[in-house]
C-alpha cells in the first residue's frame, strides 16, 4: 500500500527547497530544484523546476506516488491562485484538486507561528512584513520591489542610502573619499562618476546592489557614523512595515511574538535594535523578537496537511520544531 503524504515548496528566484511529510507526521525527505517564481519565471522554467523536484522525490526517496496535497510558495504571488490557473502554472504536472499555490511570504508566516495568530518580518535583498489573524487570514505590507522604492529596510534600500550618501559627501564623486573608493572597489569601476552607466547597462541590479550593504559592512568603514545612521533608520523603517498589520492581530490570543528573518535583521545588530526599539514603541507593549519556528518550505507542508489531517497539524508542527531545533 502506498504511502500517504503531503509536500511543501518554499519556490525561489534562483533556487526552491521541498520537503515531503507522512500524514503522520515523519519527515520522508527533502530535496532542491531550480527557479519558482511567478512573475519571473517562464512557464516552461516552473514546470521544468517543479518537475525535476518531484523526480527528486521519486529517485531519491521512493515516492513513487503522487502526493495527496502540495503547497507552493512561490516569490512575487501575495495571494493564492485559483485551482485552474494554479494547476497551469505547474504545467498540468499536479492535479488541481492536490495543489495549491500562493506567496512565499503565506508559507514563511505558516512556518513562523506554525498557523496561530502572529507577525512575521522578513528582510533580505527585499523586505516585507506579514501578519496571522485569528481566523487564519494573512495580511501584508511592503514586498514591491527596487523598482518601487527598494523595500524600507532591505539590503537594497540600505545601499541606495549608501550611495546617496556618497553622492552628497563626494559632490558626485568630483571630491574623493574614503566611500567612494570602497563603492569604485566594489564595482570595478575607476571614479564614482562611471557609477551610472554601470548602475543603469547592468544586469541583476537589486542583487548587486544588496552585496554592496554587506560590503560595506566588512569593511573598514563599519561603526562610521553615516552608516549606522543608515542602519538606525533601516531598523525604523522595517518598524513601520509592521504597524498597519498591528491591527489585524487579535491582542488577547497573539503573544507579542514577532519573526524576524533575511539577512539584515539576522546580521545586523544595530538594525535589529532599532527595529525591536520602535516597534516596541509603536505598539505600547513588551515584544519579543525570535527566529521562525520552522522554514518556509515546512509551512508549506503543514499548510498542506491541514487540508488532509486538520486535527494533526498541531502535533506534527511541533515534531517538526523540535527536530528543527
Amino acid at each position: 500500500m502506498a504511502m500517504s503524504f503531503v509536500i511543501g515548496i518554499d519556490g525561489g528566484g534562483t533556487r526552491s527547497r521541498a520537503i515531503a511529510v507522512s500524514l503522520e507526521g515523519d519527515l520522508l525527505g527533502e530535496v532542491s530544484g531550480g527557479p519558482l517564481n511567478y512573475n519571473t519565471t517562464s512557464a516552461g522554467t516552473f514546470s521544468e523546476s517543479l518537475g525535476a523536484i518531484l523526480q527528486q522525490f521519486s529517485d531519491v526517496h521512493g515516492l513513487d506516488s503522487a502526493a495527496e496535497q502540495t503547497v507552493i510558495g512561490t516569490a512575487s504571488l501575495f495571494t493564492s491562485l485559483d485551482p485552474g490557473e494554479a494547476a497551469k502554472v505547474c504545467g498540468g504536472l499536479l492535479p488541481a484538486d492536490r495543489l495549491t499555490v500562493v506567496g512565499d511570504v503565506v508559507t514563511a508566516l505558516y512556518g513562523a507561528t506554525l498557523g496561530a495568530p502572529g507577525l512575521l518580518v522578513v528582510s533580505g535583498t527585499g523586505s516585507i512584513a506579514a501578519a496571522m489573524d485569528g481566523q487564519g487570514q494573512c495580511h501584508t505590507t511592503g514586498g514591491l520591489g527596487p523598482a518601487i522604492g527598494g523595500d524600507p529596510g532591505s539590503a537594497r534600500w540600505i545601499a541606495n542610502e549608501v550611495l546617496l550618501h556618497a553622492s552628497a559627501e563626494s559632490c558626485n564623486g568630483t571630491r574623493p573619499i574614503g566611500l567612494t573608493a570602497l563603492i569604485c572597489r566594489y564595482f570595478d569601476i575607476a571614479e564614482f562618476q562611471q557609477l551610472i552607466p554601470e548602475m543603469y547597462s547592468g544586469v541583476e541590479l537589486a542583487e548587486r546592489l544588496a552585496g554592496l550593504s554587506q560590503f560595506v559592512a566588512a569593511s573598514e568603514l563599519n561603526g562610521e557614523p553615516f552608516w549606522l545612521n543608515i542602519l538606525q533608520r533601516a531598523g525604523v523603517g522595517l518598524a513601520k512595515l509592521c504597524v498597519p498589520l498591528l491591527a489585524e492581530l487579535d491582542s488577547a490570543n497573539w503573544p507579542g511574538v514577532v519573526h524576524v528573518t533575511g539577512s539584515v535583521l539576522a546580521n545586523s545588530e544595530p538594525v535589529r535594535e532599532s527595529f525591536e526599539a520602535e516597534l516596541t514603541a509603536k505598539a505600547k507593549r513588551s515584544l519579543s523578537v525570535e527566529s521562525p519556528a520552522l522554514s518556509a518550505a515546512k509551512g508549506a507542508a503543514l499548510m498542506a496537511l491541514k487540508k488532509m489531517a486538520p486535527t494533526k497539524v498541531d502535533e506534527v508542527a511541533a515534531r517538526l520544531a523540535k527536530r528543527e531545533s
